[in-house]
C-alpha cells in the first residue's frame, strides 16, 4: 500500500488578506522559529510517510519567511523522505515574497510545482482583494519560475470580484493564457463567515457580484481555456493533460494524508483529524504530548459512502460506485437509487458505472453534492 501523500501548513503571510478563512497569520511580530521548532518536534514525535507520492506545503505563504526560515523546514522535511523521481512536490507561494534566491531553495530540496497566488491582473481589484503584491510582480514571479528548475506552475485567480466586469474577466483570461501555465485554479469569490469581507457584506458595505455575470464568469472560463487547451478536471480547477495536480486529487478521491502544523488536518484509516489552530496552542501541545490534534471524527459506513460520492462528483472523472460500495460494505445502489436516477432524468449527472456531472450539472455541482450528504 502506498504511503499517504504528506501536507505541512506554514501558516505566515504578509497580511492577513479580507476574504481568506485559512488558518494563516500576518507575518510580522510572529516567532516563526518557534513555530518551525514546534513543527520538526511534531514530525519526529509523529513520523512522517517516507515515500508520499504527493508533498504540498501551504499555508498561508510558504514562501513569507525568510531565505534561511525556508531553506530550515525543506531540509527537516526533504531529511525525513525517501528519494523519489516521480514525487509531486508543490510549495504554495504569493508574487510578492518569491525571489530568485528562494525558487533556487525550493529546486534544491526537491520542489518541482509551484502554486502562485495572482488573484488579478488588475492593480485595482488586486487592492479591492488586499493583495500586497502588484501586476507587474505577478509577471516577475512567473518569469523567474520559467527561468529556474522548477518547471510547473499553477496560478490561482478569483472571479466574481466586487466590481470586476465580463470584459475584465475575458481580458484576464487571455493575458494569463499567454503565459502558458501547466495549470490554472479558478475560483469564485466566497464570502466566508468569519472573514472581514464577510462582515463587510453584512453591514451592507459590500456587495457579491451578480449571481448571472458569476455564472457567465463561470462558463466562459471552461470554453476559453479549453480553447488554450487546459482542460476542466474539477470544478475550479484546470490543467493541461497530465498536470493535474496530484495532490489535491488525494483529497478528491477521498485518499489518505497525513497533515503536519497549525491548524492542518489528516485523513487517515478512515479518520479525519485537525490540528489545534491557534499558533500557542499548537506548540504548547507538542511539547506536551508530541500532536496537537484537536478534533477527531470516524463516520459511520453510509456517511462515509455519501461523502466519498460528493467528493468525487467535483472531478470530471466522477466516482465509481463499485469501489464506494466495497471499501464501505454498503449498498450504494440502494441507498442512493432514486436520487442518482432524478438526476440522471434531470441531466445533471451521467451514471454508468461510475457517477459523474453532465455539462450541466457543472454550474451546480455544490447542491448535487449536498444532495447526497
Amino acid at each position: 500500500m502506498a504511503d499517504p501523500s504528506l501536507y505541512v501548513h506554514i501558516p505566515f503571510c504578509e497580511t492577513k488578506c479580507p476574504y481568506c478563512d485559512f488558518n494563516s497569520f500576518a507575518i510580522e511580530g510572529r516567532d516563526v522559529d518557534g513555530h518551525l521548532d514546534a513543527l520538526r518536534r511534531e514530525m519526529d514525535a509523529r513520523g512522517v510517510p517516507r515515500n508520499p507520492a504527493t508533498v504540498f506545503i501551504g499555508g498561508g505563504t510558504p514562501t513569507a519567511v525568510e531565505p534561511a526560515q525556508l531553506r530550515r523546514y525543506l531540509a527537516d522535511i526533504a531529511a525525513r523522505l525517501e528519494p523519489n523521481p516521480t514525487r509531486e512536490f508543490t510549495v504554495e507561494a504569493n508574487p510578492g515574497s518569491l525571489t530568485r534566491e528562494k525558487i533556487d531553495i525550493l529546486a534544491e530540496f526537491g520542489v518541482n510545482r509551484i502554486s502562485l497566488g495572482a488573484q488579478s491582473v488588475f492593480d485595482h481589484h488586486l487592492k479591492t482583494l488586499g493583495r500586497v503584491h502588484s501586476v507587474a510582480q505577478i509577471e516577475e514571479a512567473v518569469g523567474l519560475v520559467r527561468e529556474s528548475a522548477v518547471r510547473e506552475f499553477n496560478l490561482d485567480f478569483i472571479y466574481a470580484v466586487p466590481g470586476l466586469t465580463m470584459r475584465e474577466w475575458a481580458d484576464t483570461l487571455d493575458r494569463v493564457v499567454a503565459w502558458e501555465p501547466d495549470h490554472l485554479s479558478c475560483y469564485a469569490l466566497i464570502f466566508e463567515p468569519g472573514t472581514e469581507f464577510f462582515a463587510q457584506r453584512r453591514a451592507g458595505r459590500m456587495r457579491a457580484a451578480p449571481e448571472p455575470l458569476e455564472l457567465a464568469m463561470f462558463r466562459y472560463t471552461e470554453r476559453r481555456l479549453r480553447r488554450a487547451g487546459l482542460l476542466r478536471y474539477e470544478i475550479s480547477n484546470f490543467a493541461r493533460p497530465g498536470r493535474e495536480c496530484r495532490h489535491n486529487l488525494t483529497y478528491w478521491r477521498n485518499q489518505d494524508y497525513a497533515g503536519y502544523g497549525a491548524g492542518a488536518f489528516s485523513f487517515l484509516g478512515g479518520e479525519r483529524s485537525g490540528n489545534e489552530r491557534n499558533l500557542g496552542r499548537y506548540a504548547e501541545a507538542v511539547r506536551a504530548r508530541g500532536d496537537a490534534v484537536a478534533t477527531r471524527e470516524r463516520l459511520e459506513p453510509a456517511a462515509a459512502a455519501a461523502e466519498m460520492i460528493a467528493l468525487g462528483l467535483r472531478t470530471a472523472e466522477g466516482v465509481d460506485l463499485g469501489e464506494v460500495a466495497r471499501r464501505f460494505d454498503v449498498d450504494v445502489e440502494a441507498g442512493h437509487r432514486e436520487r442518482i436516477e432524478e438526476l440522471a432524468r434531470a441531466r445533471y449527472v451521467v451514471a454508468d458505472g461510475r457517477l459523474r456531472l453532465a455539462r450541466r450539472g457543472w454550474r451546480v455541482a455544490d447542491e448535487i453534492a449536498a444532495a447526497f450528504l
